[in-house]
């Protein structure tokens, strides 16, 4: 085996050679040299201009690429690393997103992951092509970042926002976007531990309780402390371009009456706060997102702000709207299909652990849970995909072998990144 490899790189790029070098070495095992003349290159990558496609390979001996910006080159590049790692030729042709936005989702609200963990996550991630992080850091037992405003919310271990801010450095030099995600009103009971009083009321046989993981949409003095919670990490993620809002598995949506604070207006109340979650995050230069189950259910209106973007993961009860509704909202829609892509610790859940082959052979970016294929006509609002790692029992298995099964899906995943 060949272990060092000449790259020649147009001067036109601002890329790092000592980065790209280094990420050689450490995916790959291999030696990078890079020359200042092509004719000594075994990989030459040149500026183009006009190009539709993210980087183009232009022929495979030599290895010549093209592209018309830094991106363009650092996604080639790593292309041409993957196939390296995979044993694969490289085939010809113009490299054009078949998925625009390619995920990684992480449950850090339920696990605690280690910076060295996250750092070879995000070098994997760039090594199979993708381009964004989410972090969904809050969870019925705990709080995975750092807050400062409320310390007494810090699980026991968590990554410290000096921490976190490091992270966005290191995803942006690989080209990678961190999206933070803060899930509100639901999965709230380690941010509600402490204030009972703000828990959602059920009328029950036995008489009124609380719902230890839901927050009451209509207590002002919690809207006020959830709301200074969202600015300490509004704040933190300045500059990354989506929010996740959360707005999942809020209560039963076909029972309001049992909750006396939304038995008149439930779903406009529930609405009317996640509205006004997304106009917080939104006012602060964020995208809004929001999971999709608790909107539109049987064919119901709703009064979900347009400018939010769901992201849709199941159907797992018929009441839920199929994908297909918003799509003719006009909403534009995230694939987190549960059937292929879902990696949840434990199985829990009746989840069963995804495999490589199946992602690769039956799976398709228009493929949505519950078999839903999306029409060609609204296949654009499709933004991208997501396999996202669910830390439901955080002790069934330990960081590095996450890592290492969670790799193998990367893998598979990536087959489908590109047309």
């Amino acid at each position: 085996m060949d272990l060092e490899l000449s790259i020649f790189l147009d001067a036109a790029f601002c890329l790092s050679r000592k980065q790209i070098s280094e990420l050689y070495e450490r995916l790959l095992g291999k030696k990078v040299r890079f020359v200042s003349d092509s004719e000594e290159a075994k990989v030459v990558m040149k500026r183009s201009s006009g190009s539709s496609a993210l980087f183009s390979i232009e022929s495979v001996a030599p290895l010549l690429l093209s592209a018309d910006n830094e991106n363009g080159a650092f996604q080639g590049l790593m292309y041409v690393a993957r196939s390296l790692r995979l044993g694969k030729e490289c085939e010809c042709g113009s490299k054009i997103p078949k998925i625009s936005e390619r995920i990684i989702m992480l449950d850090i609200g339920r696990k605690y992951f280690t910076p060295n963990f996250l750092r070879r996550l995000l070098e994997e991630m760039a090594l199979f092509g993708f381009n964004y992080l989410q972090l969904h850091f809050s969870e019925d037992t705990g709080l995975g970042i750092e807050s400062k405003k409320y310390p007494e919310l810090n699980s026991k271990k968590t990554l410290s926002q000096k921490e976190v801010r490091k992270l966005i450095e290191d995803a942006a030099e690989l080209s990678i976007e961190i999206i933070p995600d803060l899930d509100t009103p639901g999965h709230m009971t380690h941010i509600l531990k402490e204030h009972p009083g703000w828990q959602l009321k059920e009328l029950t046989s036995q008489g009124i309780s609380s719902v230890s993981s839901v927050m009451d949409v209509t207590n002002e003095a919690a809207i006020a402390f959830t709301f200074s919670l969202y600015q300490e990490y509004i704040a933190l993620f300045t500059g990354c371009r989506y929010f996740h809002i959360g707005a999942d598995e809020f209560a039963d949506f076909d029972h309001f009456e049992c909750y006396p604070a939304l038995a008149d207006r439930g779903q406009e109340e529930f609405e009317g706060y996640v509205n006004s979650v997304a106009a917080l995050v939104r006012q602060a230069g964020f995208i809004p997102r929001v999971w999709n189950d608790a909107f539109f259910r049987k064919n119901r209106t709703s009064t979900l702000s347009k400018e939010l973007e769901i992201t849709y993961w199941t159907r797992w009860q018929k009441e839920m709207a199929p994908v297909q509704t918003f799509l003719d909202e006009g909403y534009s829609v995230i694939n987190f299909n549960d059937n292929y892509l879902y990696y949840v610790l434990g199985e829990n859940a009746g989840y069963s652990y995804p495999t490589a082959q199946k992602i690769k052979e039956e799976w398709q970016p228009d493929l949505f849970a519950s078999e839903q294929k999306v029409k060609t006509e609204h296949q654009e609002q499709i933004k991208g995909a997501a396999l996202a790692i669910w830390c439901d029992k955080p002790e069934a298995k330990e960081e590095e072998t996450i890592f290492l099964e969670v790799v193998q899906l990367m893998a598979a995943f990536s087959e489908h990144f590109y047309q």
